[in-house]
């Protein structure tokens, strides 16, 4: 993949980051130049509305025609476009991943875990950068391609960053001799004439110097301290075998190349160091190599001469092309804590600055303060500023101090992950995540959460239903309550009696499972049809939230005894019913005339007590019944009491 072109970009926004340009909006029409109002909407957004004339205008004047219009103003976040949705996701998975690693560190050394993990995160931005760079080819829309290009540069620039950062900070690196490190970096991230070294290797003619661009790939070679490519390319030169080509092959040949592995410390290997330069230095000052200006070039870097890189610095796109070379031949041994002189002699070779400049500088000099405040002003909406932080802090290589001295490190991290974790959570579909992060900064994370889930507009069943097992697996109880409320109300005011009772069983609610049984009891009193019986008949201990939900499912539980034939259980439960007292005022008539088939039938199902019972319920709600109901009633229940005084006196005449 191809580096862009580094001038640090944004995304297109409605709302523009603090810190950068202001932004002009026009407003649509003229129903907005007076008495125009604004309120807060749901997360990063405002909502503009006209407003009605004020009391005090004069009564003369017309009143002013105001449309019925809203005008949402809001960030464009953009994390939220389709193609960054997937970077997004699997990020996530590596910081759960990160967290438990984190954990498990307490106790064990993990540092090789976290190393896995930082690459993981760079390949998914690799990733996603493929993606762009396949959907800026596919689109044609000017706009919209200038859009996905900026993205681009902003993740390459970010990958660059991060896969420098892991070298100097999370990678253990043997006697922490990072050259070889950094060398692969500036390769891998600046690639400087590399397919055109590879084009001239690969056809092995000599007088590959009438190629255009033969001898800056051989400086290229040079300062990307390639130096066998280098001379494999020097030998393809028609005039390799002259004393200039071999005295030169004969210098890069015998230069000192530094291990931490080699058995020699780094005060022998800097005197071998400083003998080789000198030797380069007398040959080049004897003016053996005049007539041969590159050779001549070619010996001056691989000195360290200053004005040599300098002279070749606008060739390349940055200064970090020449931060490899400068290091190697100039101080080879150097440790991590040392790259800050070779950064600033490098990027002090032609001016200007660019955010990338700033943050590699400040990765470079192991500011990471500095590092962190540069990160945060790039335009990926807190992505890599959230997971970079994080990642640094359990890696134990982040301190961050105030203006007090007092180590902050922590609490950064955590309003970082904060503020991602509830930007996140505005997203119709990537709420779920934002969620899990803010589950791992309890208890403030949390806390946010339950406020947030609270007011998320419930569109559909499944959401209602995943939003409940996301509060639930992380102890938000209250919030899984209160969407069980809410759709048991919506459903009763849909008339989804079943439903609504279902909702109310499930969120364990007892106000809503009274509201719910109400609502059930009403319609089979008006209409003679029961509401979710078979979910009452499992509802189990739920019943017991709400002294109407259990007079409910027992008296589902009598129709049941009731179709199938087993009149007696049936009458018996009735009359536990009826006794119990429970049952709502405006029940009493259906509950009451549920006792005539009974009473009618050809065996009686009331024992005299039983028919005792009726009749005192009957005579105290007697108002529950009209006349001629509470006559019939009473005519059966006199008949069932005949018939069944008959019977048991027999039973005791003949004991």
């Amino acid at each position: 993949m191809n580096p862009p072109n580094f001038a640090f970009g944004a995304a297109p926004a409605r709302v523009v980051n603090p810190g950068s340009t202001a932004k002009t909006f026009v407003l649509p029409d003229k129903c907005f130049e007076k008495h125009v109002g604004f309120a807060w909407g749901r997360g990063n957004k405002f909502i503009l509305y006209p407003r009605s004339q004020t009391r005090n205008e004069s009564p003369n004047e017309s009143p002013n025609v105001i449309e019925n219009r809203l005008v949402n103003v809001r960030q464009d976040i953009a994390l939220f476009t389709p193609i960054l949705r997937k970077l997004v996701n699997e990020s996530n998975g590596t910081y759960l991943s990160l967290q438990k690693a984190a954990e498990a560190s307490k106790t064990t050394d993990n540092q090789v875990e976290f190393l896995k993990l930082s690459r993981q995160y760079r390949s998914i931005i690799r990733v996603c950068m493929e993606s762009l760079q396949k959907a800026a080819e596919l689109e044609a829309n000017g706009v919209e391609k200038n859009t996905i290009l900026s993205y681009i540069t902003i993740f390459y620039s970010i990958e660059c960053i991060w896969h420098l950062c892991e070298i100097l900070f999370i990678d253990s690196i043997p006697g922490d001799v990072v050259l070889p490190y950094l060398l692969e970096w500036v390769r891998f991230h600046f690639p400087c004439h590399e397919q055109t070294a590879a084009m001239l290797l690969e056809e092995c003619e000599r007088g590959a110097e009438h190629n255009a661009d033969y001898w800056d790939t051989v400086v290229g070679m040079i300062v990307q301290g390639r130096v066998d490519v280098a001379r494999a390319l020097l030998k393809l030169h028609s005039l390799s075998e002259s004393n200039e080509f071999r005295l030169v092959d004969n210098s890069l040949r015998s230069m000192p190349v530094y291990s931490v592995y080699g058995g020699i410390s780094t005060g022998e290997f800097q005197l071998l160091w400083k003998h080789w330069q000198a030797e380069c230095r007398s040959k080049l000052s004897s003016g053996v190599l005049a007539s041969q200006h590159k050779l001549e070039l070619i010996m001056k870097l691989v000195i360290g001469d200053y004005k040599a890189f300098e002279s070749i610095r606008s060739q390349y796109s940055s200064w970090f092309d020449l931060l490899g070379g400068w290091v190697m031949f100039t101080a080879p041994w150097s440790r991590r804590h040392e790259l800050g002189a070779a950064a600033n002699a490098c990027a002090s070779m032609a001016p200007g600055r660019s955010k990338l400049d700033d943050m590699v500088r400040a990765l470079l000099e192991g500011d990471l303060h500095q590092l962190i405040h540069e990160v945060q002003q790039v335009s990926d909406n807190s992505w890599f500023a959230t997971h970079l932080t994080d990642m640094l802090f359990h890696c134990g290589k982040l301190k961050i101090l105030d203006k007090q001295h007092i180590n902050v490190t922590a609490q950064l991290r955590e309003s970082l992950i904060l503020e991602y974790g509830c930007l996140l959570m505005e997203h119709k579909s990537l709420w779920s995540v934002g969620l899990s992060y803010l589950a791992t900064v309890p208890p403030e994370g949390l806390r946010r959460a339950e406020l947030i889930l609270e007011r998320m507009p419930v569109d559909t069943e499944a959401k209602a239903m995943r939003i409940m097992a996301e509060a639930k697996k992380h102890g938000l109880s209250g919030v899984a309550s209160s969407v069980c409320v809410c759709m048991c109300s919506r459903h009763l005011v849909a008339g989804r009696l079943g439903a609504a009772l279902c909702w109310a069983v499930r969120g364990r609610s007892g106000a809503a499972c009274g509201r719910a049984a109400h609502a059930a009891l009403r319609h089979y009193a008006a209409a003679a049809a029961l509401a979710a019986p078979d979910l009452l008949l499992t509802a189990g201990p739920a019943v017991m939230l709400s002294e109407t939900l259990l007079f409910l499912g027992k008296y589902c539980d009598f129709h049941r005894l009731y179709k199938a034939r087993e009149f007696k259980k049936a009458a018996n439960l009735l009359v536990s019913l009826i006794t119990s007292k429970i049952a709502p005022d405006y029940f009493w008539e259906t509950l009451l005339l549920d006792t005539l088939p009974l009473l009618e039938s050809d065996e009686p199902n009331f024992t005299a007590n039983d028919t005792y019972e009726i009749m005192l319920c009957l005579e105290l709600k007697s108002s529950s019944l009209d006349g001629e109901k509470a006559e019939l009633l009473r005519l059966a229940l006199a008949r069932n009491l005949s018939r069944t005084a008959l019977l048991e006196g027999d039973d005791t005449g003949e004991q």
